[in-house]
């Protein structure tokens, strides 16, 4: 005679099966996304043509962003946003800046412009952007945006940590994720070994993890020459969007049934 499990463990030990089935070689999973691409080609095709899958950040309105883009596509990387908002310091806005100065019209129209000029999207996150993803309206008016698009992702670039992007995302119900690691905070390589470390253990701690870096040759030949170790630790490399749905997948199913309808 066999007993009736519960529709809810069904589903969790379908869904840890699978799971298993999929980490059997390796049993973490990582991201890295390398930002500011598009100003300087001969750095941005260097990470465009990586034999590793990178996510590319492309900031808009720059001499080589459309370029950059479909070469990196060719290559079977992921392309995002790398979208420019205002910042508490008083650095030289990036073209295509959002800023609280903006009224609702004009910010949408902005932003539209920007994702108009990378092809292939798939996600956007923060360049800059201190001041501006601490204000709810704007970020309100950003999720409202993307959550139309149906198909882009949102991720944190947390430059600083009063953002709430992440919250004004679950709102609108855009998919999201903050960056964990930047693995270069300074170019210097002793610092990015240390932030590679944390890194290493971050997705071994946690099961996964997101970092940021920049298309500098000190941070790219690091990386490139790197890599491997994640490999050797269990981990594995893949674009931004399949961390974000494994992510989710794992959010999703640490609580299933009728226990969880009162949280």
């Amino acid at each position: 005679m066999f007993s009736r499990q519960p529709v809810s463990n069904l589903i969790l030990a379908v869904f840890i099966a699978g799971s298993a089935a999929q980490t059997s070689a390796s049993e973490y999973i990582a991201s890295i996304i390398i930002d500011d691409i598009g100003t300087n080609y001969e750095r941005a095709h260097k990470v465009a043509t990586a034999p590793i899958p990178l996510t590319l950040a492309i900031l808009p309105a720059t001499n080589y962003a459309k370029k950059i883009a479909r070469i990196a596509h060719d290559h079977g990387k992921e392309i995002m946003l790398h979208l420019p908002m205002q910042s508490i310091s008083h650095r030289k806005a990036s073209p295509g800046t959002l800023t609280l100065h903006m009224t609702h019209e004009q910010f949408v129209s902005q932003l539209e412009e920007n994702l108009a000029a990378i092809p292939n999207l798939k996600g956007v996150n923060n360049h800059m952007g201190s001041l501006m993803t601490r204000h709810p309206g704007y970020m309100d008016w950003l999720m409202q945006t993307l959550a139309k698009k149906k198909n882009l992702y949102f991720i944190d670039s947390r430059t600083t940590d009063k953002s709430i992007a992440a919250q004004i995302a679950e709102e609108n119900q855009v998919p999201n994720m903050q960056r964990d690691i930047f693995l270069d905070p300074d170019f210097r390589l002793q610092t990015i070994e240390q932030q590679f470390e944390r890194f290493i253990q971050k997705a071994k701690t946690e099961g996964s993890a997101l970092a940021i870096a920049h298309p500098h040759p000190n941070s790219m030949r690091f990386i490139l020459d790197n890599s491997h170790r994640l490999e050797q630790e269990g981990i594995k490399l893949v674009p931004v969007s399949e961390l974000l749905r494994y992510r989710n997948e794992v959010k999703h199913v640490t609580c299933t049934g009728t226990t969880c309808a009162g949280l």
